[in-house]
């Protein structure tokens, strides 16, 4: 009897150890599980407060369509790419060098920048007629634009025709000479009667009246009429620098087609850059106002 007794008491006795084993093993594996959950919070909260804080990014300051994440030129116009905030714009940049995005919102919806190109001039009836008059050793000579002049070869065949006689005719040919220049986008230009062709007697010395010259196709760089300004220092229009700085930019003109709405630009631009075509008086006005103000800063220091 004692023997069955202790045997049948063995298992009992053995049950309690295995349960607080698996009583430990569980206890272990709920504080494991309980600090994954905790890692994981703290990591999903980090990242969300890294996807709420605003990052960097790099835009084009005319086309905000491209984006990058990395500075280098707009594949469109080329532009530098510029520093921006992610996220919504706030009206200010976040930090000091970073982009304005409402100002950049501004100047694409007013759609105050326009290209520089290239126009080909088939459709005005005073294309290469001047005004001119007989020079007292019986030359005509004519106020042409210079890019008119750019068109004229030596020995070139026009005719004269005087004001008050609008009807009549005069044969002549551009001389060898070289133009005289008369203002900052026109120049004199002279042509000699030409007697083989003439069947009329010399028009007097002083007679004022047109000159033509059969028209021609010419091809010429213009910007809109309104995106050029004027100063002492001749013609000059503003170029985009940043999403909303500009710069002035000098350039040479020609002819004016106000008609058209465009200018011809002899120099200091070329084919498809940027300039403001719109407002431009008073971002001029802005742009001379920062200048002062920055140096009045530095001279203060």
């Amino acid at each position: 009897m004692p023997d069955s007794t202790k045997t049948s008491q063995s298992p009992r006795a053995e049950l309690p150890q295995v349960s607080r084993r698996f009583i430990v093993a569980s206890r272990i594996l709920l504080l494991v599980l309980a600090s994954a959950a905790v890692a994981a919070a703290a990591l999903i909260g980090l990242e969300g407060r890294r996807r709420a804080a605003p990052g960097i990014e790099y835009v084009c300051p005319m086309h905000l369509e491209v984006r990058a994440a990395a500075p280098g030129p707009c594949p469109i116009c080329h532009m530098a790419l510029e520093p921006v905030a992610r996220g919504p714009a706030t009206g200010a940049p976040d930090a000091p060098g970073l982009v304005d995005t409402t100002a950049v919102d501004n100047v694409r919806k007013h759609k105050i920048i326009e290209y520089s190109r290239k126009r080909a001039l088939l459709f005005d009836s005073r294309d290469l007629r001047a005004p001119a008059s007989v020079d007292a050793d019986g030359v005509v000579t004519a106020l042409y634009y210079d890019d008119q002049i750019a068109a004229l070869a030596e020995g070139e065949k026009a005719t004269f025709s005087p004001s008050d006689a609008p009807d009549v005719h005069f044969p002549v040919r551009r001389t060898a000479d070289a133009p005289v220049a008369w203002d900052r986008s026109t120049s004199r230009v002279r042509f000699r009667l030409d007697v083989a062709r003439a069947r009329r007697t010399r028009p007097a010395p002083g007679r004022t009246g047109w000159l033509t010259v059969p028209r021609k196709p010419r091809e010429v760089l213009t910007v809109p009429s309104s995106a050029v300004l004027q100063s002492p220092e001749g013609p000059y229009v503003l170029t985009p620098t940043g999403p909303y700085s500009f710069a002035k930019r000098r350039i040479e003109i020609g002819e004016t087609f106000l008609k058209h709405g465009f200018v011809v630009v002899l120099s200091g631009l070329r084919v498809h850059e940027p300039v403001v075509s719109r407002a431009t008086f008073f971002l001029d006005a802005d742009r001379r106002l920062g200048a002062s103000a920055a140096e009045e800063d530095w001279s203060s220091q």
